[in-house]
């Protein structure tokens, strides 16, 4: 099998293999990035106090998703070397239907607070809420990822040594230590925030899990 997959990939060029290479290491640095962004949530979460809220939320988890794509590229790369039109279609397609739906998120969340006088829920970054960044955030990825898949034609060979140590192999493991590190800690910080219930309120003040649990009243 690994064979006949391997006669699938197209004979590699040294412009094939130098473009793999920019491939892989944008693939590191997105799977980095979205994944640095969570933590800037978390930091506001945990830092300044600041409950997310169910449209935060989602868009962490889309954040994150889009992060997964990434990974998957990164992932396939260090362990067979080189990636197959069909692994890169596979890997930013997922982070495009990702950043696609997180835009929309985070277009949604300033609608909600759209009335005359409301200010937005959360602090802000250089005069900007975070929804909002992260909207900005989500659209320069589809432009990125539009460009990646783009060039995907040319970028599948063989020339992508990731699978020995070196700092192509180095900066994998980080990225996708990196991503499954920040993934945990999302998932505990929202089990703790929403408890034992289906549904996170619009306005959290609380870790309900805390509540549920009886350490508070």
């Amino acid at each position: 099998m690994a064979a006949a997959m391997h006669s699938l990939l197209p004979e590699a060029t040294p412009t094939g293999g130098l473009l793999g290479r920019v491939q892989y290491w944008f693939a590191c640095f997105f799977v980095i990035g979205w994944t640095g962004v969570v933590c800037g949530g978390l930091f506001h979460q945990f830092g300044l106090w600041q409950y997310p809220r169910p449209l935060d939320v989602a868009q962490r988890m889309f954040m994150l998703l889009a992060a997964m794509g990434a990974a998957h590229i990164v992932r396939t790369a260090m362990a067979h070397g080189a990636l197959s039109g069909r692994d890169y279609m596979t890997g930013w397609g997922l982070s495009l239907a990702a950043v696609t739906a997180g835009s929309f998120a985070s277009w949604r969340q300033p609608v909600v607070h759209a009335l005359p006088g409301d200010k937005g829920y959360g602090s802000e970054v250089f005069g900007l809420h975070l929804h909002v960044w992260a909207w900005i955030g989500f659209q320069v990825s589809v432009v990125a990822i539009g460009a990646a898949m783009a060039f995907a034609h040319w970028t599948a060979g063989h020339q992508v040594p990731a699978t020995v140590a070196g700092p192509l192999r180095t900066a994998g493991e980080l990225a996708l230590g990196f991503l499954g590190l920040v993934l945990l800690v999302n998932l505990v910080a929202v089990f703790f925030e929403e408890g034992f219930h289906w549904f996170l309120p619009q306005a959290p003040a609380r870790y309900r899990f805390f509540q549920d649990v009886g350490f508070l009243h």
